[in-house]
């Protein structure tokens, strides 16, 4: 249920106090009253209050003056001034500088006071749901560059890849690049033995090779050995997911392949069969991946596969020949 709207009375008169918060609190308005600016200024640090109702006149600091403070500190809270000097020159000054609206007292209808209130809050409601479309729009306009500038990279490394004939080579940049452009910590490609039931370690970054060196996972085994034998890519948001503790443990026991907080793993394909994974961690630039960043990874996968299979033709003409 939402908060009913929070209401700031400053008014020296004892009598106008009452009547106002009597007939605010029977229209269920949190209401907190001051008997001047100097007294009601410091309670806009504890409370944001929706709308501020003061006297013109004040002892002390005056109701327009105490208006600034307001706007400058709670600029999405409204003031409305009221007083029994209902001149046009008074009224306009208020309006000018800032007043939502100005009541004239004694305030005989009460209804004037309840509309005033309403279309103040009215007006708040209309802007913070302005606000979150506005908001909105910015992150998908956000998201949407941030795509554009992902594609664009991948149809760098596209070519990349793509411009030799060297699978050995082309094995390398896949992984270097997904590492690099991810701003991730390691990554390393696995492919899978004459027996087809075992991955081996063929390109790392950011790991020592020593440590990959008598490397086996069997595939169905750890996060990269699901990901061969199922064909499907895998984000582990959280290394601290239960979820994945014990595939993490099997595929590094020693906690030298797999980096904190966050991987990605995606399948190798050649010739529509599943040949391998390439699996990178570390998170973005240390923060978790999202799915955006294992899409990345996959389609670089997918490019890869193509380049592969175009070196195999060129492989296969030139043996011809």
């Amino acid at each position: 249920m939402a908060r009913p709207a929070s209401i700031l009375i400053v008014d020296d008169s004892i009598t106008s106090r009452q009547k106002l918060t009597e007939i605010l609190e029977a229209q269920g308005y949190l209401v907190t009253v001051a008997t001047s600016a100097e007294e009601a200024i410091p309670l806009l640090s504890d409370e944001q209050f929706n709308i501020v109702i003061t006297e013109l006149m004040l002892p002390g600091m005056s109701g327009l003056n105490m208006m600034k403070i307001v706007k400058e500190r709670c600029p999405d809270s409204d003031v409305v001034i009221i007083s029994s000097n209902a001149s046009s020159f008074n009224t306009l000054k208020s309006l000018r500088q800032g007043a939502y609206d100005f009541i004239v007292k004694p305030i005989d209808d009460e209804t004037v006071l309840y509309n005033v209130i309403e279309r103040a809050l009215e007006k708040q409601e209309q802007g913070r749901k302005k606000q979150y479309l506005l908001n909105e729009l910015t992150e998908k306009n956000k998201g949407l560059h941030e795509s554009l500038a992902m594609m664009k990279v991948v149809n760098q490394i596209c070519l990349l890849l793509t411009s030799t004939f060297d699978i050995a080579v082309i094995l390398q940049k896949l992984t270097e690049t997904a590492t690099e452009h991810l701003q991730a910590t390691r990554g390393y490609l696995l492919l899978l033995d004459k027996s087809g039931t075992n991955l081996n370690v063929k390109v790392c970054t950011g790991i020592d090779p020593i440590s990959t060196a008598s490397f086996r996972l069997a595939t169905g085994k750890g996060v990269s050995g699901q990901v061969v034998s199922s064909g499907k890519p895998v984000i582990v948001a959280k290394m601290t997911d239960e979820n994945y503790s014990e595939s993490i443990m099997e595929e590094d026991p020693d906690g030298v392949l797999l980096a904190a907080p966050s991987i990605i793993s995606a399948p190798l394909q050649v010739n529509g069969r599943v040949a391998g994974a390439v699996t990178i961690s570390g998170g973005c630039g240390g923060k978790p991946f999202t799915d955006d960043h294992l899409e990345f990874l996959s389609m670089l996968s997918r490019y890869a596969s193509i380049a592969i299979e175009n070196a195999g033709v060129v492989y296969n003409l030139k043996k011809k020949r």
